[in-house]
This record gives C-alpha cells, structure tokens and sequence, in this order.
C-alpha cells in the first residue's frame, strides 16, 4: 500500500519542476488544486454552474500552433502604386499623375491622366520600392468611351505596357472592390508626390454624403479624417485580410485638380467599371476572364507575394520571417459541440442556423432559430454528418419574432449526446463580467481563403466549400458598439444589458467569415486545474464576424434564470416554490413526502434534508405547524444513544489523539491504512483464514462491508483481520447484520454491519475508525478510493455524479446509492471497497469519512461505479450498534 506523506512529496516535487521558483502560475494551481478537493458537490442539481464538475473527466486539451520560417520578402503597403510620367525632350521625366497595377501590363488611372498640359499621352510607368524601380514604356493609352473632357464622369482609363511586370513583393498588381456598396468607414488616400514622384503620402479619409458638388452614381465622396491634409489625385484602397496575410483593394481613384487643396472630393468607384477593365484588358489577348477579378480570386491569385497580417509575425530578420497561427484572429476549426439546425425531413435551413450542446439531450439556440418560416425545427446535425431528431422546443416567453431581444431557445433531441475527446458540452457562463476581453466566436467561409497560407506560388485551384471557422474578436461597451445599420430595424429600444459587442478594426476579403447565427462567442477557463470551454453568448446578427464593423450576440448571463427553469426541474426562483400544510398531522404521525417517500412528522431540527430543501425553495410538506416537517425515514436524524454516540464524535476523538499513535507500527507495514480491515471465514478446526471481503473499521468494535460480499459466502464471517498484511491482529466476529431491505438483484441498500467481539486498544494497536459521512444534500467532489489487487496497491480520485445523471446507465437508481466517475477507466474496484474524502483540520490532522461502500459497476459505463450513500444510512447503523 502505498505511503500518503510519499505520495504527497513525489506530486509536490513534480509541480515544482513544472512550474518554474516563485511563479505565480504554481501558486493558481496548488490553488486550484485545494479548491478541487475541498469542494461539495449538492445531490440533487441546483445550478446550471456546474459544468466543471459534471464533465470534469471531458476536458479540452490545450491546442498547439507551429512556428514556420519563411524567406523574407521586401513589402509595401503600396505594391501596386504607379507612378506615370511624361519624358521631355530633355530626356527628364515628369511623374505627374498616380495609377494603379491591375494586370501585370495595364495601369489603371484617371482619364486626365491619358494627356499632359500639351495634350501630350504619358510614355512611361515606374513601379516598385527604392533600389528595385521597373520602368516600363506604354505601348497604348485606353480612355473609358463615354469620358469627355472638361466633365467628371467616366473619369477612368487604362493605360497598357509595352513588357509585364516582373512580379515580386513591392511589385503586384491590386485587387478591385466589386461591391456597389462601399461599407468601409475608413480607408487609405495614397498616391505620389514630389518633383520626382519619390514621396508617397497617404491619409485616413471617411465617406460622406456632404462636401462634393454635383455627385454622379458612380462618385464616391471622401473626407479627410487627418488635420491638415488635401485630397487630390490617387486612389482609395482598404486591406482586407485572408489566410493570415493582407491584399490591398483599389475602391476607387480620383485625379489631379487645379485647386490646391480640399477637404472633401469626389473619387471614382472601379465597382462601376469592372465590366469595361475586364473588356479592354482581354481586347489585347491577356486571359483576363472576369472570375478573375473577383475578390476572392484576386486575392488568392497573389497571395504568396502578400504580407503576413502584423500579429502572425513573431519575429524578422534580412533573411527569413517567422510567423504562427496561433497569433491569427480567424482560423479554421470545427467546434464538435456546435449542431446546425434542420427544418423538414432532409434539409438544413437555408439562412444557416446554429446551436451548442449544453448536455447530453439539449441544444441551447436563438429563439428564431427553432422555428423557421413557420417550420419547427426537426433535427441537427453535428460531428460531420451524425443526425438526432429533435422532439421539444422551448422559445423565451419574452422574445417576438423579428426583434433582438431576449432571443433564446432551446432544443430537446431524442437520443443522448455521448461525449468523447474533443466532443465535449459547452459549459454556460453565470456572471456578468466575462473571463477576457477578446472571445472567440464561431462563423464559417470559403474553406481556401482561411488556410494559413505558405504558398509558394500563385493559387489556381480553388475551394469555395463551406468551412466552419473560429475568429477572435474585442469586447466593446454597449456605448461604443457601431453596428451595421441594417439591423437598427430590429432594435427598437436599442442595445441593452443582455448584448454583446464584439469587433476587429480590420475588414475581411468577402466570403472569408460569416458568423454563425446561434452559434457560441466564448472562451476557454480553467477550473479545478482542467480547462472547459465556455460560451459567453450566442451569435445574433453582423456580418463578416465582426470584422471591420461591429457585430452583436446575446448574453446567456442575463438569461439564467429562464434556461434553469427549463433545464432544472426543481429549480424555483426566489420564493415561488410551493409547499404543502397537512394541519391535521400532529409530531410522530406517519405522513408521505412530496415524491410520495413514507415518513414521519418531526421536528425539522431532525430533518436537516428538508431544512436544506426549503432554504433553496423546493416543494416541502408541513404537518401541524411550520416548525413541524414530513421528514422521510432515510433523512431523519435519530436521537443520538450511548452506542451511536461514538459515531458522533468520531471527528473530535481523532483530533484529541493525534500524534499518540505508534509511528513505528505503520512503518511495520502490518497496518498500511488505519482504517482497512479483511472479513474472514474460518471453519472448525482450521488454522488459517480465508480472506474473501474487506470492510472499514467505523467504530472500536464494528466494521462495515457490503451485503452482497457476505452473501456469497454460504456462513456468516468469523473472524476480522485489522488491516491488510497478513501480520495485523485478528478478532472474532460477534455478529453480522444485512440491511433488512438489501435486494440482490438491484444492488440497493447493499450494505452489512459486523459486530467484533471485543473492541480495539487503540493505545496498543494503530488503527483509527473512519468517520461517517454524514451531510444527506451534499457530496465532496473528489473522493480517495483505494485500488487493492495482489501485485500492487494504489489510489484514484473518482468524482461525484448526479444521480439524474447517472440514471441514464442504470435504471431504478435510488437516492441512497452513489454514482462516481472512476478513471483511468481501466480501474478495478472490488465489491466492499470503501469510498473516502479526507479532510485537513485547522491543526493538520487529518480525518477520513466514509463516503461509500463500493456495490457495483454501471452496464452503461464501465468507468461509472454505483456505492451504497453513506449518508442514508447513518440512522440504521445506529440503530443496530
């Protein structure tokens, strides 16, 4: 058996080489670790917050990110920022205008860039960074056809290179905006400057409907957001993000004017004209197919000459850069525990909704989600393709259809949910204030612009599939939260208290993320040493998952009170439970509880069960007065007799003689735990015993084991061996009491009392009873259970179950046995095997309780062990002392 004070210094001495001198990280986990051990488990469940207990042995493994080196590319923000000239007779060049690189040989401009101040077309392009110029030679200037000088429409041309381009990072063409709908709220104003064109300026400018004269469909109006600054010529661009790099979008372009400097101006939107680029640029024989130059496309086709975004780069040299993707805001990942929702009998819903298991049967969603067009949800979909029908649903009874409050729901599925690995519930977050301040939401996009991308070479084949993805997002207050204006119509009173605002300053490349309407915004935490993932929120509406505009879910905190009432049946809010006044029963008469339990009314100083069960507002009975309860026979406490007295006071007796034990006896080893006895037969005239059940010392003289164990022998024990080495002292058994209702066939009340002849001499023999445990409305959580086998003895800490629970792997489950999780799960545990929790004194010593007599193994779960209650059977063991 092994030693506890060995046990303790190898674990002590293994934290430390975990953890590093004086770190406070060891200090959260010993921490954490006494929190564990230390913590009551309530029998009957009262709260949803208990996901760290009820699947403690489903923890999430820590994810791991690689480091790659990649060669180190020269970038500019600007890659695709021309500069165009006209050659004198002098042979010196004037760079008066500014383009853009769309093709590798066709520049986009402004039509008054085609001709100089002597109607003179520009001659020559120079593109790229300082040290690397390409100047290139225009073959042939390409005016929109409808551009008229001296007006503003149709201000747009191309201008088409002698040679390409010869791609590289601070050379590569950009991408369009193809979205008549300019959504961004900021952008980037960038051209050329100088007499030579070596400056580039750029500044913040903003959208606005007012400052620009005259405006045309096709117009964009811009503001500066910087002081100081003029806007005139360039072009506007935004980076969007994509497979952890950034490709810069031309939205629109504007040209040289003849006042110095404005404030506002119109610029025009390449939305408009796409079609004619596409044209003119496959007019001279280039395969510039319009898919091309779609935003996706675009921004895979250059994506190996793109910048890694900033927070991917974790270190840079001349040489190589280092990046991860562990540091990206969006990634793809499947979340095992998120369904997506059906309607009818094959299909999902086309507008996408979503939910997250919370436990084995229920699916928690927003209200709009379980009914579709007027379609009840009928199934979800979860792990790839597994299927459960769904057969309840329960909306908030404060939600109307159409608006973005109180916009919950749940779902009951038919067949249970069976955890394993990484398919494991979410776990519901109670308080107000959330454990980070970035969380991470689930959404789904294009499958290829979510890779983290070491491409060496331009993209050509593509995959548009559906990717479920996870993107990080900032935590915004309410009064700071600028969502999209499409939603404001389902927001009558605006945000509240039960929304969450969530965002990313950068946009996304179209189709890289939509979140996932029901879907979970949470994080992960670690409790009792274990890290759980918890859902702080539900997706409500945004677009792009929060990326370059706000996007908002709704709060689960603030809906704690409606998903108990639902998912926990005895749950009752403040005072509104109901109970019972039987006046007509007077003390000591029979009376049945509520669940129809046979009792007898007494003093509710006698009954600390319903005592507990009225402070936390469940249905009691009352007999004659308030003071008076129907106490079932299993919760009443006994008057407490000479013999049971013991029992009592059990706790204090330990604590009055600690240190008075023969230390040289336990290192002996005839007594290798001062609580573990063997039950023997001996039959006449034989000298030795056999040993075929253990059992625990609970007073000087009597000694408890299971039933069936004394059953299978066909005579009563004779003899107690006090301790487990065949050197420890034997008594003679005096007598052996069954529980009158022990049934063989169930396992219930499988418990046996043997009665020793004499009492122990603790001052000669180092063997101290266990105490009982006692509480009948909780349980510890983390337990100590002895594994004894011939070879070699060892302990594990199994956990408490709810019994609802675990009635799912066993049937007929009564309130006097004890479900506990058991692992490793190849851990055997022989019948009679007792169940302690151990607890530490405020002057170090430490007690054992008896927690629970091991009865039997669950059919459904072979890691799931059945223990008869201690508790429940206290009054009986006093009773036959």
């Amino acid at each position: 058996m092994l030693c506890i004070k060995q046990s303790v210094v190898f674990v002590v001495a293994l934290l430390l080489n975990r953890f590093s001198n004086g770190d406070r990280t060891f200090m959260a986990y010993m921490e954490n670790e006494l929190n564990r051990k230390q913590t009551m488990m309530p029998n009957v469940r009262e709260s949803l917050d208990d996901c760290h207990m009820r699947y403690y042995k489903h923890s999430l493994v820590e994810s791991s990110y690689p480091v790659f080196q990649r060669p180190h590319q020269k970038m500019s923000d600007f890659p695709h920022l021309g500069r165009i000239g006209w050659t004198g007779t002098d042979g010196t060049v004037r760079w008066n205008c500014s383009g853009t690189l769309v093709w590798e040989n066709f520049i986009l401009t402004s039509a008054r860039c085609t001709t100089g101040g002597n109607s003179m077309a520009p001659d020559v392009v120079r593109l790229g960074a300082s040290g690397e110029m390409q100047e290139i030679k225009i073959a042939e200037a390409v005016r929109h056809p409808e551009y008229r000088e001296g007006i503003t429409q149709h201000d747009i041309a191309l201008l088409r290179l002698q040679s390409k381009v010869e791609l590289g990072s601070t050379v590569v063409p950009a991408c369009f905006w193809n979205n008549e709908d300019v959504k961004f709220h900021a952008m980037t104003l960038a051209g050329w400057s100088g007499s030579d064109a070596s400056d580039v300026v750029k500044a913040q400018v903003q959208p606005t409907l007012d400052g620009c004269d005259r405006m045309l469909s096709t117009d964009l109006c811009v503001e500066s957001t910087e002081l100081g600054s003029c806007l005139d010529g360039g072009f506007l661009q935004v980076p969007l993000n994509h497979n952890g790099k950034v490709t810069p979008f031309v939205v629109a372009i504007g040209a040289p004017s003849n006042i110095s400097c404005q404030k506002s101006t119109p610029y025009t939107k390449v939305s408009s004209y796409v079609q004619w680029i596409v044209s003119t640029i496959q007019a001279s024989g280039e395969p510039a197919w319009e898919w091309k130059f779609k935003e996706a496309e675009c921004a895979l086709r250059y994506v190996h000459l793109r910048q890694y975004q900033k927070q991917v780069l974790i270190d840079q040299t001349d040489t190589f850069d280092v990046v991860t993707p562990a540091r990206r805001r969006l990634e793809p990942r499947y979340t095992d525990a998120m369904v997506e929702i059906g309607y009818g009998a094959y299909s999902v819903s086309r507008e996408d909704c979503y939910g997250l298991i919370i436990d084995e049967d229920t699916v928690l969603t927003l209200a709009q989600c379980t009914t579709n067009h007027g379609k009840r949800a009928t199934f979800v979909m979860y792990m790839g393709n597994e299927r459960n029908t769904v057969v309840k649903h329960y909306n908030h009874p404060g939600y109307r259809e159409g608006q973005y409050y109180n916009n919950i729901g749940l779902l009951k599925v038919r067949s249970r949910f069976v955890f394993f690995r990484s398919f494991v519930p979410f776990c519901i977050w109670h308080e107000n204030d959330l454990a980070d301040s970035i969380v991470e939401l689930t959404g789904h996009g294009r499958r290829d612009l979510n890779y983290f991308t070491l491409h060496n070479a331009s993209v050509d084949v593509f995959e548009p599939q559906n990717f479920q993805l996870i993107a990080r997002a900032n935590v915004l207050p309410i009064n700071k939260c600028s969502y999209p204006e499409e939603f404001s119509k389902n927001l009558s009173n605006g945000l509240t208290e039960e929304h969450l605002c969530f965002d990313n300053e950068a946009y996304l490349v179209p189709e890289t993320c939509q979140q996932a309407a029901g879907g979970p915004i949470g994080g992960k935490k670690f409790k009792f040493n274990k890290q759980f993932r918890y859902a702080y929120a539900l997706n409500s509406f945004g677009r792009d998952c929060g990326f370059g505009r706000a996007a908002v879910g709704v709060r689960l905190s603030s809906h704690i009170d409606w998903l108990q009432s639902v998912l926990l049946p005895d749950y009752r809010k403040d005072s509104g439970s109901v109970h019972f006044l039987h006046s007509e029963l007077e003390e000591n008469d029979i009376c049945r509880h509520v669940d129809g339990a046979e009792g007898l009314c007494v003093g509710a100083t006698r009954c600390p069960k319903i005592r507990y069960d009225f402070s936390v507002n469940r249905r009691v009975v009352f007999c004659q007065t308030s003071t008076v309860v129907c106490c079932p026979y299993e919760n009443m406490v006994n008057e407490t007799t000479a013999s049971g007295r013991e029992l009592d006071e059990c706790a204090h007796r330990i604590k009055a003689s600690s240190g008075s034990t023969n230390e040289a006896q336990f290192e002996t080893g005839y007594i290798s735990e001062p609580y573990l006895v063997e039950v023997g037969w001996r039959g006449n005239g034989d000298a030795k015993a056999q040993w075929s059940c253990r059992g625990t010392l609970i007073t000087s003289k009597a000694v408890l084991t299971s039933a069936k164990c004394l059953q299978q022998q066909s005579i009563a024990p004779s003899v107690i061996r006090l301790g487990l080495n065949e050197a420890a002292p034997v008594v003679n058994v005096e007598e052996t009491i069954l529980h009158p209702e022990f049934d063989v066939a169930s396992g219930k009340n499988n418990i046996a009392l043997i009665k020793m002849k004499d009492a122990i001499d603790q001052s000669t023999i180092a063997i101290n009873p266990a105490c009982l445990w006692k509480n009948q409305t909780h349980t510890p959580f983390e337990m100590i259970q002895p594994v004894i086998n011939g070879t070699t003895d060892s302990y594990v800490y199994p956990t408490a179950m709810y019994n609802r629970d675990c009635e799912a792997l066993e049937e007929g489950l009564s309130s006097n046995q004890l479900c506990v999780d058991v692992q490793p799960h190849d851990t055997k545990v022989s019948l009679g095997d007792p169940l302690f929790w151990s607890e530490v004194m405020d002057d170090g010593t430490r007690v054992q309780y008896l927690v629970g007599i091991m009865s039997h193994v669950t059919a459904g779960d072979r890691t799931v062990n059945v223990h008869s209650r201690i508790s429940s059977y206290v009054g009986w063991i006093k009773s036959v002392l």
